[in-house]
């Protein structure tokens, strides 16, 4: 019996994806006896007892569509399988998309793989092939979250910033018109300067960790190069 399931969106995440069910597997006690990992098409054979299990998974569109099937294993089934050879009848599963991070069973065969009726290693298999695509649909959906607030917290940093550097800048043309070195304080603006224009490239790269521990760098020097245009007048 071969069963299909389709989880929409998770394409640009295959390797994640793939990462994550071959850990699956061996959290259910399933045994990996062979895979063969490429960027468009994944094999994957799995052993329990009496039973193997060969798993395909490979990205179409913009969906991950993996395809498996249960054997019994020559040791109990014998010559019945080059007798009767193997019935394919497939199952299609249907996943939601990233955000509503749910999957869809549409076909009886499917639920009773995945209540333990088809066996352990069918049920096994079934469970986490859907449960992996749904908890990287929720990470996935986490980290979209968190990215955003990374890049709201940047961009508000980031115009703080540069309303300092402004200031400053203008102080120390008046110090500098009044006579007064200024020096130290200028070194200070221009590192900051420096590490601002660092953060935004950081920041255009998606680096919003560093981009931050940068602007975080440039207010200290800020910090300091207001303390020494205080104390030259």
């Amino acid at each position: 019996m071969t069963y299909t399931y389709r989880a929409s969106g998770l394409a640009p995440h295959y390797g994640r994806y793939v990462e994550a069910l071959l850990n699956r597997f061996t959290e259910s006690g399933l045994q990996i006896v062979k895979r063969s990992l490429g960027p468009g098409r994944a094999e994957i054979k799995v052993k329990y007892e009496n039973e193997v299990g060969f798993i395909t998974v490979q990205p179409q569109g913009d969906d991950i569509v993996v395809s498996f099937n249960v054997r019994e294993t020559l040791e109990k089934k014998g010559l019945e399988i080059a007798r009767t050879g193997i019935r394919f009848l497939g199952t299609i599963i249907t996943g939601g998309s990233p955000v509503d991070a749910t999957i869809y069973t549409i076909e009886d065969s499917f639920n009773a793989a995945l209540s333990g009726d088809r066996g352990y290693l069918a049920s096994a298999i079934a469970n986490s092939v859907r449960d992996v695509a749904e908890d990287l649909k929720y990470k996935i959906e986490e980290e979209s979250r968190e990215l955003g607030y990374k890049k709201e917290e940047f961009e508000d940093r980031l115009t703080s910033i540069k309303s300092r550097l402004l200031t400053i800048s203008e102080e120390i043309e008046f110090a500098k018109e009044e006579g007064r070195d200024v020096s130290r304080i200028e070194r200070r603006y221009r590192r900051a300067e420096e590490l601002c224009e660092e953060a935004v490239k950081d920041a255009n790269s998606g680096k919003y960790v560093d981009a931050l521990a940068k602007l975080e760098a440039a207010s200290r020097l800020l910090d300091k190069a207001e303390e020494l245009l205080s104390s030259i007048y």
